[in-house]
């Protein structure tokens, strides 16, 4: 029961972001003129909607997140060892996140931009594929009869949310208005929420796998 418990905190803190402090400013970010192959708009977007003007620290830690992803798989692995695929996708998936927090004081004008779009774009495909591998290994480690149609709704609820943060990734990017994003926000962590709600209801029938693997 631990381990799903640290992996719902886990996806808990990766799917809400609640700014607390700026770690530091970022380098202020100068516009490139009259450049054939990048545009003044697609600078704006990533330079100022994607990447922002300073690292901050959140709430919610998504390095502390992942952490509890880690700590809640490797209690899991006696139960499935299919849990042990999961490591290297988490590590990459933090390895990017702080990579792309960092960039801006690594790179600056055209190669801040083309760094920023490339890495934000990998980092969402590598936290979608990652989490996909988090729930649906639990849905099969879970898969007793009676439980099935909780690890059916755990996956929907999981799916909505990956939709979200997919619709996010764009919406932010082309700078809509605040009230969108904060909508899709909300009911991203709503389905979140729900899929870690039956997630939390399937934990007995881990413990029920592990027993039969005994006898």
């Amino acid at each position: 029961m631990a381990g799903i418990i640290m992996v719902m905190l886990g996806l808990l803190f990766t799917t809400v972001n609640v700014p607390l402090i700026t770690i530091k400013a970022y380098p202020e970010y100068h516009m490139i003129y009259n450049d054939s192959q990048m545009g003044e708009v697609i600078q704006k977007y990533v330079a100022h909607n994607m990447i922002g003007d300073k690292c901050t620290a959140d709430i919610f830690s998504d390095v502390l997140g992942y952490i509890f992803i880690l700590i809640g798989i490797s209690l899991l692995i006696k139960y499935n060892i299919k849990f042990i695929r999961i490591y290297i996708p988490v590590i990459a998936t933090t390895a990017l996140y702080v990579f792309m927090k960092y960039l801006p004081f690594m790179y600056e004008g055209k190669a801040l931009i083309i760094n920023g779009l490339w890495v934000s774009f990998v980092l969402l495909v590598v936290r979608i594929f990652t989490e996909r591998m988090i729930v649906y290994t639990i849905a099969d480690s879970t898969s007793d009869l009676p439980n099935q149609r909780d690890t059916v709704l755990m996956k929907f609820g999981w799916v909505g949310s990956a939709l979200c943060r997919a619709f996010l990734y764009f919406i932010v990017l082309v700078g809509l208005a605040d009230w969108i994003i904060s909508a899709y926000v909300v009911v991203q962590i709503g389905f979140m929420i729900f899929c870690l709600d039956r997630m939390f209801r399937c934990r007995d029938y881990l413990k029920r796998e592990e027993v039969k693997e005994k006898e």
